[in-house]
């Protein structure tokens, strides 16, 4: 397809606004929700080189950003780097049951045990088990974002640096999107 063809299919309404929706690197799903779009075909978008995937290997969770060439045709400032970033790590997380977000929102830098850490997170999701709670910190040990000792008999569980950051990656997505 010649490159004003593509300037053309661009300016279609919908593709616009598909388009500008990946302005900020999210998944398809959160593009469905935020548009109102049954189901996104990003075949078309991924052929015409117009986005690209963040974390290519997820199968759930795969977020996709804006080319450059995308990025010139909409004339969208070009974007701070968001390659540094782990998105894998991020796609892990946002794909999963939203429990695991939910926890990892939850936890921080302050010592705590497993209830005290359901009890604070289940103001965000009702429906948390305590169950659920220690096998979504046992994943979030796994991932070297949490970190946990044992004292008196009881197990404590705080955010470690790479968990923090990750925390605040998807944070700040989640706000940017709802922004959009």
């Amino acid at each position: 397809m010649r490159k004003r063809d593509v300037g053309n299919w661009i300016n279609q309404p919908k593709n616009k606004q598909i388009l500008s929706a990946f302005s900020i690197p999210k998944t398809p799903r959160q593009v469905e929700k935020e548009l109102g779009i049954k189901k996104l075909k990003l075949k078309p978008f991924l052929e015409k080189h117009l986005l690209i995937s963040l974390n290519p290997e997820a199968r759930k969770g795969r977020f996709y950003a804006l080319t450059s060439k995308a990025r010139r045709l909409l004339r969208l400032p070009a974007s701070k780097k968001e390659k540094d970033k782990d998105w894998k790590l991020a796609g892990d997380i946002v794909a999963g049951a939203k429990q695991r977000l939910v926890v990892l929102k939850t936890v921080d830098s302050e010592k705590r045990n497993s209830e005290q850490i359901r009890d604070k997170a289940s103001k965000l999701n009702p429906h948390l088990s305590r169950t659920s709670t220690k096998v979504i910190l046992r994943e979030l040990i796994n991932a070297g974002l949490v970190e946990t000792e044992m004292r008196e008999r009881k197990r404590y569980y705080w955010i470690t640096e790479e968990g923090m950051k990750i925390k605040d990656e998807i944070t700040d997505l989640d706000s940017r999107s709802h922004s959009t």
